[in-house]
């Protein structure tokens, strides 16, 4: 493990020139990097001397040159790490959606769901235990809104109460005028 090859050893199937142009062509910054300690070492250089001039610790350029000895040229990109699969599949998430869109929650007046509604819906339909939080964040994620319209004050004129104010402002029919032409 300690002994990587170096020089026309290291990456033998691979030129230096290919290595150069990978370098040159690439536009991320990490890749970029962990190109640079192939290109010294297929220059023969030790790994401390590849540490000190990328200014990477010692421990970090011998884990890239190994990635480049177990996988090849493509050890510049970084393996792709999946996450925690989600509790609810894409079929029942559609569902969900479906659900609230069509029909308010069964013991509120407003037809609004509550965070609180929705978490004991899909604990009890699902199985799943959510907390009030991640139910927000999956409702967001869903495309939903729980904020509630700004009602209007009982006292706010209708359109045509607003169009009849503004026709009687002076200057009313010039302005209007000015902008028809």
């Amino acid at each position: 493990m300690w002994d990587l090859p170096k020089g026309e050893r290291f990456l033998p199937k691979t030129e230096l020139s290919k290595l150069k142009s990978l370098y040159s062509i690439e536009q991320k910054t990490k890749p970029k990097i962990r190109l640079l300690c192939a290109i010294h070492r297929k220059k023969g250089e030790s790994i401390d001397e590849i540490a000190e001039e990328t200014n990477l610790k010692r421990r970090t350029v011998h884990s890239i040159l190994h990635r480049f000895c177990e996988r090849g040229v493509e050890a510049k990109d970084s393996i792709k790490q999946g996450g925690r699969p989600s509790f609810l599949t894409v079929r029942q998430r559609k569902s969900l959606v479906r659900y609230l869109e069509g029909r308010g929650p069964p013991r509120n007046e407003g037809g609004l769901w509550t965070t609180k509604e929705v978490k004991e819906y899909i604990r009890k339909r699902y199985g799943v235990k959510y907390t009030s939080v991640h139910v927000w964040e999956l409702l967001q994620a869903l495309g939903l809104s729980m904020q509630k319209p700004r009602p209007r004050h009982y006292r706010h004129p209708n359109e045509e109460d607003i169009d009849k104010f503004k026709k009687k402002l002076p200057g009313w029919y010039a302005i209007t005028e000015r902008e028809a032409s």
